[in-house]
C-alpha cells in the first residue's frame, strides 16, 4: 500500500505542475528579450538613393509601423509585417536633402520600438 500512495501522491503533483505550468502560459505568454532594431545598408547614402532597413526583434506576425519625424506633425504608415521570427525586410529612398535623418518603427501597441538614423551626405 505504501508503494501505491507515492505513485498516487507523484501523478497528483504531476497533474497540479502541468496545470500551473499551464495557468502561467496563459497569464504570463512568452516574451522575446531581444530588443527592437532596425539595420540599414548602406549606412550612408546620396540624396534620392535606395536602401534597405531590416528590422528585428519585433514580435512575430506583427503589424509594424514607420514614423516620419522630419514633418510637423509627425505621421505614421504602415510599414509591413514581421514574419515569424519578428524580422521585416524593407526597402525605401533616401531623402533629398543632406543630414542625419531619423528612422523610427514601432507595433499597433507602441510597446516595441526601434530607432536608427540614415545619413544622407
Amino acid at each position: 500500500m505504501n508503494g501505491s500512495r507515492v505513485i498516487a501522491f507523484v501523478l497528483i503533483a504531476l497533474v497540479i505542475g502541468l496545470a500551473v505550468g499551464y495557468s502561467v502560459s496563459i497569464v504570463l505568454p512568452y516574451q522575446s528579450s531581444q530588443k527592437p532594431s532596425i539595420t540599414l545598408s548602406p549606412l550612408s547614402l546620396n540624396p534620392g538613393e535606395n536602401y534597405t532597413a531590416t528590422l528585428t526583434g519585433f514580435p512575430a506576425n506583427t503589424v509594424i509601423y514607420g514614423w516620419t519625424v522630419n514633418q510637423n506633425p509627425p505621421s505614421c504608415f504602415v510599414a509591413g509585417t514581421t514574419d515569424s521570427h519578428g524580422k521585416l525586410v524593407v526597402s525605401a529612398c533616401a531623402p533629398a536633402a543632406a543630414g542625419t535623418w531619423p528612422l523610427v518603427a514601432c507595433d499597433k501597441s507602441q510597446t516595441h520600438w526601434a530607432v536608427s538614423y540614415v545619413t544622407v551626405t
